[in-house]
């Protein structure tokens, strides 16, 4: 068993445990159109302490914020998380969100709205476990052809899911995408994404796409993200959510790890996904 990636998890799992969970606090992962439309909306309702981060600092949600550097933002949080200082205030920050676990280290939001065109959640569970080497612990699977032992996991576990929400799905990527929305529709902005009925179709919902793909659990490990609606079209990740999974990832992790020699494939993969009523994206993953 090599020592150091178990080390590595049990710092990782000490540090962010001992985080909070900043009530009041929005942050958005990017600063397009999503971004901006939710900038806009957080001004009209006056949340309380909104960031939002993009590697472009010509984004458009910088055009329509109070623009700050990386020491700031720190400060910000900070000062919010004592007094709720900042409220009313949108701040807009040039970051690549491959460094999000940094401002992570300051506090976990009330809510992270993705608003970026990957998979957010297995990006920020790809670099926030990464060992002192900067090596990561776990990876995104690519599916060889000849793999017969995982095209038969990613297999069985594409079965167990209606054919009818199965939009795309990506043996080589490991990659499953979900919708009620058949190929060539498009919903509305400011769609309400009711759990029941899509009026935009004229369709029934038996059960909404979080509850399809949580009833992949516990026969296959991993981790459901759903992404609570925050304005007609836009949805986020509860913090208390995000830090419980997280955590329990890590946790996981370190235990593959522990027993490395004695886990069978199956045991060291699993699947990230991020759902919501209508929509999700789920992704398999492996411990290296």
């Amino acid at each position: 068993m090599n020592k150091e990636p178990v080390s590595t998890l049990d710092r990782k799992i000490n540090s962010f445990q001992s985080l909070s969970v900043i009530e009041g606090y929005y942050l958005v992962l990017g600063g397009g159109k999503i971004g901006s439309d939710f900038a806009r909306y957080a001004k009209d309702k006056s949340f309380p302490f909104v960031v939002i981060i993009d590697v472009d600092k010509s984004a458009n949600a910088a055009n329509n914020s109070i623009n700050i550097n990386r020491k700031e933002l720190f400060s910000l949080i900070e000062d919010f998380q004592k007094s709720k200082a900042n409220s009313g205030n949108v701040y807009f920050h040039c970051m690549d969100v491959h460094n999000v676990p940094e401002i992570l280290e300051a506090g976990i939001p009330e809510f992270i709205i993705p608003a970026v065109p990957t998979h957010a959640v297995v990006n920020m569970a790809i670099d926030m476990l990464s060992s002192a080497s900067s090596d990561h612990l776990i990876s995104d699977i690519h599916i060889d052809d000849k793999d017969e032992e995982m095209k038969a996991y990613f297999n069985k576990l594409l079965s167990l899911l209606p054919e009818n929400i199965v939009v795309f799905s990506s043996l080589k990527d490991g990659v499953i995408m979900f919708s009620y929305a058949k190929p060539g529709e498009i919903c509305p902005d400011n769609c309400m994404g009711p759990k029941d009925y899509c009026y935009n179709f004229k369709r029934e919902k038996p059960e909404t796409i979080t509850a399809y793909v949580r009833k992949l659990l516990p026969s296959y490990k991993g981790w459901v993200f759903e992404s609570c609606q925050m304005k007609p079209g836009i949805g986020g990740i509860m913090g208390v959510d995000f830090k419980e999974y997280m955590l329990s990832l890590m946790e996981y992790v370190k235990y593959v790890h522990e027993k490395r020699d004695f886990c069978p494939v199956e045991d060291r993969v699993f699947f990230i996904a991020t759902t919501c009523n209508c929509h999700g994206i789920m992704n398999l993953l492996d411990v290296v």
